[in-house]
C-alpha cells in the first residue's frame, strides 16, 4: 500500500512531460513544412521568373530566319517579376542574381548558380549553368522566419533555389 501511494504522483508528472514534448515535436514538424513550403515557392517563383523573362526576350530575326534575344528585356522581365512575386509573398531578407545567354546555339555561364543544392534533381549543382539556346537563369537566396525553432535559438532558415528557361526552336 505504501508503495501505490508513493507512485500516484507519477503519471501526472509523465503526463505533462509528454505533453511539453508533444508541443514541441509538433512546433519542429509545422517548421519543417514552413521550409519546404518556402522551398517549394522558391522554386516556383524563380522559375517562371526565368520563363518571364525568356518569353519577353525572344523574338524572331525575320530576315535571318532565327531567334533572336534581348538580354536586357529579358533580364528586365525576369527581375521584375521576381520582385513582385518576393514583395506579395512577404518576403524581406532576399538576394537574387539573373543571367542570360544569348547566343542562339546556347552556351554556359561559369559559376552559376553559385551555391550547391540550389537545383533540385540537376547537374547544374554550384557548377555552370548550361542551355543549348538563348535563356534565362535565375538564382534566389531567402531568409524565412521559423514559428517554433526560435524557442531553441534558431529564428530563421535560409534557402537557396535555382532554375532557368531557355527558348526552343518551334516548328510549324
Amino acid at each position: 500500500m505504501r508503495l501505490w501511494r508513493a507512485a500516484r504522483g507519477n503519471g501526472l508528472a509523465y503526463g505533462v512531460l509528454a505533453t511539453a514534448l508533444m508541443i514541441l515535436v509538433v512546433g519542429a514538424l509545422y517548421d519543417v513544412y514552413a521550409a519546404y513550403h518556402y522551398r517549394t515557392w522558391g522554386y516556383q517563383a524563380a522559375g517562371e521568373a526565368a520563363r518571364t523573362g525568356t518569353l519577353v526576350g525572344t523574338g524572331l530575326d525575320y530576315a535571318a530566319g532565327t531567334v533572336s534575344f534581348d538580354a536586357a528585356a529579358a533580364r528586365q522581365a525576369a527581375e521584375a517579376f521576381l520582385v513582385d512575386a518576393l514583395a506579395r509573398k512577404g518576403v524581406a531578407g532576399y538576394s537574387y542574381d539573373i543571367q542570360t545567354i544569348e547566343d542562339p546555339a546556347g552556351g554556359a555561364v561559369p559559376g552559376f548558380p553559385p551555391v550547391p543544392g540550389a537545383t533540385v534533381g540537376s547537374t547544374v549543382d554550384g557548377g555552370d549553368m548550361r542551355l543549348t539556346g538563348p535563356g534565362v537563369g535565375v538564382y534566389l537566396e531567402f531568409t524565412f522566419p521559423t514559428a517554433w525553432l526560435g524557442l531553441i535559438d534558431r529564428h530563421a532558415y535560409q534557402l537557396h533555389v535555382f532554375s532557368a528557361a531557355q527558348a526552343v526552336e518551334v516548328q510549324p
